[in-house]
């Protein structure tokens, strides 16, 4: 037997989900390393692999570094704009897209991460990475 289906409620459409772009910060004096476990008296210890590649996607389960006591007080995040949305002056807190249970650094959910700096100077002067939710 055959079935008609009904195809009134089609979508027709394809809508890019909206999404942001965002760039992830060092606030000043922070000391930064890059290891493949804790260096004391570092406040943010970046996880040598995550320097690694270009870009990729981070899990909630992957490590992305250590904190120490400061957590994600050594973060700003901010909106990549263009001309046309430079209107948007809203706050933006990293505990959004990060968190730090336990001195562990890890995204909140999956995200794409595409580096624009590999050394801690750069890391200092330009920012870290570039980065977007994946839903």
């Amino acid at each position: 037997m055959l079935t008609l289906v009904n195809s009134t409620d089609a979508n027709n459409e394809i809508v890019p989900e909206p999404h942001g772009l965002y760039r992830l910060h060092l606030k000043p004096n922070t000391q930064m390393a890059i290891e493949t476990k804790p260096v004391f008296g570092a406040n943010i210890t970046l996880h040598s692999s995550v320097l690694k590649h270009d870009n990729f996607v981070a899990t909630p389960d992957n490590i992305l570094g250590w904190l120490d006591h400061g957590g994600l007080s050594y973060f700003a995040v901010k909106t990549e704009t263009t001309s046309s949305d430079s209107d948007d002056k809203s706050v933006i807190l990293p505990s959004q897209f990060l968190k730090a249970e336990g001195g562990i650094l890890r995204v909140t959910s999956p995200t794409r991460i595409y580096l624009i700096s590999k050394t801690p100077i750069d890391i200092n002067k330009h920012g870290l990475c570039l980065f977007t939710p994946v839903r």
